[in-house]
């Protein structure tokens, strides 16, 4: 709105600039006074309603919230009266053509500056045509054939300038969502694991300190469940690395959907995992763990015609106030020890 309002008000400035030009020559003569008074009430007149729009937000309804190619149409049509009424001065109308056509360069596209091109063309011939038919000077004909080179020039120009733009911003477009789309990469791999894409060892760790800072100021239970899956080993053994990475990425999907939106899952190294769950008592965060190890032990993994089936044990503790995250994670391995000592594919709660 700035932007529009911005140009808006710049228009208006050349115009009033345009008409004191045009008062000027009338003054002194050149120009029908009583034609100029009316061109500029029109002139004016239309700009105070376009800025009105704009700058009133009825604009914003419309496809083109500008209305660039409208007021360049209605800026042409004044352009080609005041080329009319100018009288011996009508030359000094042209260069205010190419001005007219800076504004649709960064706003309009191709194609509308192309109907402008030639709706200007149009105008200009008529309003020559017009000239040669009513003269109101003693200007020859061949001085009005200029000045019809002249307009072609300057619209061949300006469409092709806007034509280049086109492409530059194109080009530009297409490189920033490119550098875009990198970013995004980038940012995944540096908080996500490559191979599961789920949360990695670093980017948990601050969101465990996060987390930690605001469980401590709420009064919130935060739970802590180290996962790992037994005899994982014994997988890339038999079938390779291949079917290992495969047992992995399921894993984490059966993980996923057994615990809350609100959990996180982040791989902590090889085959161990570890979950967060917030705002949880230690019951239901029990529960939660014993789904996810249900689920493990009764999905299946197929590869390349081979079913592999694993377990999981998952050692789960709750966050203490005033201990490091550390210690808290090396209680829950200590519950993890206990579930694999104690014959694997068991929650032990510590």
């Amino acid at each position: 709105m700035r932007i529009r309002t911005r140009q808006g008000a710049l228009a208006a400035v050349l115009m009033l600039t345009c008409i004191a030009e045009m008062y000027w020559v009338a003054a002194h003569g050149v120009a029908d006074y009583r034609a100029v008074g009316v061109w500029s009430i029109f002139s004016m007149g239309g700009l105070v309603l376009f800025f009105g729009l704009i700058r009133s937000g009825v604009s914003l309804r419309w496809q083109d919230p500008s209305m660039a190619f409208v007021q360049m149409l209605y800026a042409v049509a004044c352009n080609a009266v005041a080329f009319v009424i100018a009288g011996h001065a009508r030359g000094v109308t042209l260069p205010l053509l190419s001005v007219i056509l800076m504004f649709g360069i960064f706003g309009m596209s191709i194609r509308q500056l192309a109907l402008v091109a030639v709706y200007s063309v149009g105008l200009f011939s008529a309003a020559i045509a017009y000239e040669l038919t009513y003269p109101s000077t003693d200007e020859e004909p061949v001085v009005f054939g200029a000045y019809l080179v002249m307009v072609l020039i300057v619209l061949s120009g300006s469409t092709y300038l806007t034509w280049r733009l086109t492409q530059i911003r194109e080009h530009v477009r297409s490189q920033k969502k490119q550098l875009t789309e990198a970013l995004e990469k980038i940012q995944q791999i540096a908080i996500r694991d490559e191979l599961t894409s789920a949360v990695n060892r670093r980017h948990m760790q601050e969101l465990l300190r996060v987390e930690v800072q605001r469980s401590v100021r709420i009064a919130s239970p935060l739970l802590i469940a180290v996962l790992d899956i037994d005899h994982f080993k014994r997988i890339n053994d038999s079938y390779g690395h291949q079917a290992g990475d495969r047992a992995l990425q399921a894993f984490v999907e059966v993980v996923q959907a057994g615990i809350r939106g609100t959990d996180t899952l982040a791989r902590w190294g090889g085959e161990e995992f570890l979950v967060m769950l917030t705002d949880a008592p230690m019951e239901l965060g029990a529960v939660c763990m014993s789904r996810v190890r249900t689920q493990v032990q009764d999905m299946l993994v197929s590869y390349n015609g081979i079913d592999i089936r694993f377990t999981v044990s998952i050692g789960l503790t709750q966050y203490r106030p005033g201990e490091s995250v550390a210690k808290t994670i090396g209680r829950a391995d200590e519950a993890l020890y206990a579930a694999k000592a104690q014959g694997r594919n068991q929650v032990v709660c510590l």
